[in-house]
């Protein structure tokens, strides 16, 4: 059996994972979907190209929507080619793109060729309903994205990052703003509205590289990770913020509850709350130190790479 790891990216997000099981007897190599195209396109072209490779072996997708592509190519190509489509994310909106990705996962997983993994077991949960599918669905948790360093907490003054490129809630993102008037808030990848009134004490940044990004979120105090939808995101930010010694606030949903809990950052969906809970914090470096270490610590044991590692070859075999 031949397996390939489909991923968007044109490095090698995961190295440690071919490497691990390559080393346990599962032949794998890398796929690089295209990105020179708008996404759909790049979509249906890596799941074309990668189901001709694979033949009879087995496809792993960094993106759910991308493996779901993939069993459908096989089925019209009429190749018995297995899809593992890692960290499902499905909008809990009502838009015609994600009715049809509903429809499309629905059909997809009553194969036995194809299987979806979730990065918490409430969301996971959830999706069982969603999708009215009987088993549950395997759980494999993200990456915790280790720079190579950890950084403890420090007090870089009333400063609050809030950034990313998708899913994000500016609406909330620009509420806590304005409860925090003496605080600066940095947004970056925000896109305004041209009716939407901006707080003076936020400063915006369309887009930077990511080391860029890194170097401003690692300047803040405080990282704010408010979602629009009941799915995977800002997770990778989350973990980066961690490394970096700062303390996350994030809303609360099916998969941010089982990362952050009251003793590893803030939780919840009342930007008065999350305004109080900062402030107090911020009087209390003893309470920000022992948050940060305990969200690095639950990184560290439950988001490993060689968790992860561990967890995908349970899948496979």
């Amino acid at each position: 059996m031949e397996y390939y790891y489909l991923t968007h990216y044109e490095s090698d997000t995961y190295p440690f994972l071919i490497r691990y099981l390559n080393k346990e007897g599962l032949h794998t190599r890398y796929l690089h979907a295209p990105t020179s195209h708008g996404e759909y396109v790049n979509g249906l072209l890596a799941a074309w190209r990668a189901v001709a490779i694979a033949e009879h072996g087995t496809i792993i997708t960094y993106l759910s929507s991308v493996g779901v592509l993939c069993w459908w190519v096989s089925l019209l190509r009429h190749k018995k080619v297995k899809i593992v489509a890692t960290n499902l994310a499905l909008k809990d909106d009502s838009s015609q793109r994600t009715r049809l990705m509903g429809f499309l996962y629905r059909h997809a997983l009553r194969s036995k060729r194809f299987t979806l993994t979730v990065t918490s077991r409430k969301y996971g949960q959830a999706m069982q309903l969603r999708l009215h599918h009987s088993q549950p669905f395997h759980l494999l948790r993200d990456y915790n994205q280790y720079p190579g360093y950890v950084r403890a907490y420090s007090d870089n003054g009333k400063r609050i990052f809030c950034g990313g490129n998708t899913q994000r809630d500016w609406a909330r993102c620009l509420r806590l703003a304005e409860l925090m008037p003496d605080w600066i808030f940095m947004l970056v990848g925000y896109e305004s509205d041209s009716n939407t009134s901006v707080p003076k004490n936020v400063k915006i940044y369309r887009r930077l590289s990511f080391a860029y990004f890194i170097q401003a979120l690692s300047q803040s105090t405080f990282v704010y990770l408010p979602t629009k939808w009941n799915c995977p995101a800002g997770l990778t930010v989350l973990m980066h913020a961690t490394w970096n010694g700062r303390v996350v606030a994030v809303s609360a949903n099916d998969v941010t509850e089982e990362y952050v809990t009251p003793d590893r950052g803030i939780i919840s969906n009342d930007c008065e709350q999350v305004a109080r809970q900062m402030r107090s914090l911020y009087a209390n470096p003893d309470c920000c130190q022992s948050m940060v270490a305990a969200m690095q610590h639950f990184l560290t044991e439950e988001c490993s790479s060689e968790a992860y590692c561990k967890s995908m070859e349970s899948i496979l075999t």
